[in-house]
C-alpha cells in the first residue's frame, strides 16, 4: 500500500546535544506540536498604545494654550550643612481631557511630535520668573536647576536665547542652572561643549543628569565645563548592599571630586542609603527622604521655616584653617594678625619656639609663620622640629635677617617652604599665606585620594579574586559538558540501530554507523536537505505521523521505519528516523 505522507511545518534548528536528550527513555513520549500559520488581518487597526500617542500629541499641541502645565520643585540638600541651596524644576501636565499625565509619558511624546522646543522655552521662561521673584523675596540663595532636552542642546543659539529671557525676567543667572543627560551627549559632543562653555560663561551652573545610565567617554566628560555629576537613582543604595555596588557608587564619587565636580545623589528615599552616601562623602542629595516635588509656594514656606536636615544626619563642618604665628615680638604678632584677620583664618599665637611647639601639640595647625631670630631656638631650627613632629604642615620664615645659608639650607632639605622679608607688603603677604593653604589642601586631597585609591584596589584583587574562582570553576563544568557531550555522540554513533536526525530546516543533522551502513550509495549526508539526500523510500517518513510503523523496502530488503518529533523546551527541534532492517511489519495505517 502506498504511503500517504502527512503535512507538516518545520521548526527552529536542532542543536547535536538534542540527539542524545531524543534517545532518552523520558524522551520517547512526544506530543507533536503543529503551528498554524497566523491569518492576516482584513486591515490594520492602530493599537492601544499608538492611540494613546496620538491622543497625547494632539493634546499637547493645545497644553501652553490653555494653562494645562505647571513646575513643580524637589529640594536639593547640602550634606555639609542639611540646608536646602537649590531645587530642581520637575514639569507636570494636568490635560483637561486626559486628566494627570505622568512626565516620562508625554515628555517622550513631546521628544516625537517636535512640542519639546516650544515647551522647554516655557520651562525656561518660567523658571527665570520664579527665579527672580524668589531674589525678590530674599532667597538669592536658592538656585533652579532646568532640564535641557536635546533638542534644546542641539540649537547653536541657546545660550544667546537664554540670556534674552534672563534680561526679560530680571533672573540672576548665578541662580540658575542647566541640566544635560549623558545621552545626549553621545552625538556632536564638540557642539554640545560649545554650547554649555558659553551658558557657564553666563554664570549658570552645569550638571550632568542621570549619571551612570548612559555611555560617557571620561576623555569627553574631562572636558565639558561640569559643577555637578547627578548620581541616578540606580546608584543609591542602602547600607545593606552588597560591596560590589557600594564599590561603584564610591568609584564614581571619588572620580567626580577628583575631576573638581560636586555630587548629588538622585533618589534618596531611605535613612540608609543617606548614611551610606554620607559616609562615601558625597556633597548634596535630592528625593523623597527630604521632599517631594512641590509648589513653589510649598517651597517658599520650607525656605522661610529654615528647614534641614535632623542635626543627627549633619556631616561635621569642615575644620576651619588653621595658622600659627610664631615671633618674640608681640607687636609684630598683633601687627600680624591684623593684617590676616580677613581671611576667615582660626589665628594662634605663641613668643617663643617652645611655646609654639607646645600650640602644635594643642591643636592642628595647616600654616606656620615663624621670625628666624628668637631667643634659645632660631626660626629654622623650630621649623625643621616641626618638620619632623607635624610633616603636613606648610611652613613659612618672615624675617628681617637674611641668614642666606642657614635659609638655603632648610629651603632645600624641605623645612621651609617660603622665605619672606619683613617688613611685609600686606596684600603680598596674604597672597603667600592664602596659597599656602591651598598647598596644604591639595596635599590632604592627595592623600585622601591615595588612600581611596589603596582601598579601591584592594577591593578591585578581591573582586579579581572571586572572578578568577568563578572562571576556574566555570572551565570545570564545561570540560566536564564537553565529556558528557562526547560520551553521549560516541553512544548515538554505536547504537546498533540506524539512526537519522533532521532539523527544523530539513536538513540531516546527524547519522550514525548503522545508518551509514545501511545507505552506502547516500555518502556525505550531514548538511544536506534530507528531501534530496535521502533514499526515495524514506523520503515520505518526514511528514510522517509520530509513533506510526512504516514497512519500506531498502536495498531490497524489508525495513521498517519510525518517525518522531523531538522537542526541547516545548520546542519542537526537528525529526529523528528510527530504522529497523529486516523486519516486517502490518500495513500502514
Amino acid at each position: 500500500m502506498p504511503i500517504q505522507p502527512l503535512h507538516s511545518e518545520p521548526s527552529c534548528s536542532l542543536p547535536m546535544g538534542v540527539w542524545a536528550t531524543a534517545l532518552a527513555p523520558e524522551a520517547l513520549d512526544v506530543v507533536v506540536q503543529r503551528a498554524t500559520p497566523p491569518e492576516s488581518p482584513a486591515s490594520p487597526k492602530p493599537t492601544d498604545a499608538e492611540q494613546r500617542v496620538a491622543a497625547l500629541g494632539a493634546a499637547l499641541g493645545q497644553a501652553l494654550d490653555q494653562q494645562e502645565l505647571s513646575l513643580h520643585y524637589q529640594p536639593q540638600i547640602d550634606l555639609r550643612s542639611g540646608a536646602m541651596y537649590g531645587v530642581e524644576a520637575l514639569l507636570r501636565w494636568h490635560s483637561a481631557a486626559l486628566g494627570q499625565v505622568a512626565p516620562d509619558e508625554f515628555i517622550a511624546v513631546a521628544e516625537q511630535t517636535g512640542h519639546m522646543a516650544a515647551i522647554g522655552e516655557w520651562v525656561l521662561r518660567t523658571a527665570c520668573a520664579q527665579a527672580a521673584a524668589w531674589r525678590r523675596a530674599g532667597m538669592s540663595g536658592l538656585r533652579i536647576a532646568v532640564n535641557i532636552s536635546g533638542r534644546q542642546l542641539e540649537q547653536d543659539d541657546l545660550a544667546q536665547r537664554i540670556q534674552a529671557i534672563l534680561l526679560e525676567t530680571g533672573a540672576d543667572p548665578a541662580m540658575l542652572g542647566v541640566e544635560v543627560t549623558e545621552a545626549m551627549l553621545v552625538g556632536d559632543a564638540t557642539r554640545a561643549a560649545r554650547t554649555l562653555h558659553a551658558l557657564r560663561a553666563i554664570g549658570m551652573e552645569i550638571s550632568l543628569d542621570d549619571f551612570g545610565t548612559g555611555y560617557s567617554n571620561l576623555s569627553v566628560l574631562r572636558s565639558l565645563p561640569i559643577d555637578v555629576l547627578k548620581i541616578d537613582r540606580s546608584y543609591v543604595h542602602d547600607v545593606t548592599a552588597a560591596p560590589a555596588k557600594v564599590s561603584v557608587t564610591r568609584a564614581v564619587i571619588t572620580m567626580a571630586h577628583s575631576l573638581h565636580m560636586k555630587v548629588l545623589a538622585e533618589g534618596v528615599e531611605t535613612e540608609g542609603q543617606l548614611a551610606l552616601l554620607m559616609a562615601n562623602r558625597c556633597d548634596a542629595i535630592q528625593g523623597y527622604f527630604f521632599s517631594r516635588p512641590v509648589s513653589a509656594q510649598d517651597i517658599e514656606a520650607l525656605w522661610q521655616e529654615k528647614r534641614s536636615l535632623p542635626s543627627k544626619y549633619i556631616t561635621a563642618p569642615p575644620r576651619q584653617r588653621t595658622l600659627l604665628l610664631v615671633d618674640d615680638e608681640e607687636n609684630i604678632v598683633a601687627a600680624l594678625r591684623r593684617s590676616l584677620r580677613r581671611g576667615g583664618y582660626r589665628i594662634l599665637t605663641a613668643n617663643s619656639a617652645a611655646e609654639g611647639l607646645q600650640r602644635l601639640a594643642e591643636c592642628e595647625v595647616d600654616v606656620i609663620v615663624s621670625d628666624q631670630r628668637m631667643p634659645g631656638m632660631t626660626g629654622v631650627e623650630f621649623l625643621r622640629r616641626a618638620k619632623t613632629l607635624y610633616p603636613g604642615t606648610v611652613r613659612i620664615v618672615l624675617s628681617g635677617y637674611t641668614e642666606l645659608q642657614s635659609i638655603t639650607d632648610a629651603i632645600n632639605e624641605g623645612a621651609i617652604y617660603k622665605f619672606l622679608t619683613k617688613p611685609w607688603e600686606d596684600d603680598l603677604l596674604r597672597a603667600n599665606i592664602e596659597e599656602a593653604f591651598r598647598q596644604k589642601e591639595m596635599a590632604d586631597e592627595n592623600c585622601r585620594l591615595d588612600l581611596e585609591v589603596r582601598k579601591a584596589n584592594e577591593e578591585l584583587a578581591e573582586v579579581n579574586q572571586r572572578l578568577e574562582s568563578a572562571l576556574a570553576e566555570q572551565r570545570k563544568q564545561l570540560k566536564l559538558i564537553e565529556a558528557r557531550g562526547s560520551s553521549a555522540l560516541e553512544l548515538l554513533l554505536s547504537v546498533p540501530v540506524p539512526l537519522i536526525g533532521i532539523d527544523d530546516e530539513g536538513l540531516v543533522a546527524f547519522v550514525n554507523r548503522d545508518a551509514e551502513l545501511l545507505l552506502p550509495e547516500c555518502t556525505a549526508l550531514v548538511g544536506r536537505d534530507a528531501d534530496e539526500a535521502l533514499p526515495p523510500a524514506l523520503r515520505p517518513m518526514l511528514q510522517w505521523p509520530d509513533e506510526v510503523p512504516a514497512t519500506l523496502i531498502l536495498n531490497g530488503q524489508p525495513c521498517r521505519c519510525i518517525s518522531r518529533t523531538m522537542t526541547a523546551d516545548g520546542d519542537t527541534r526537528g525529526r529523528l528516523l528510527l530504522v529497523i532492517p529486516n523486519a516486517t511489519a502490518a500495513e500502514p495505517h
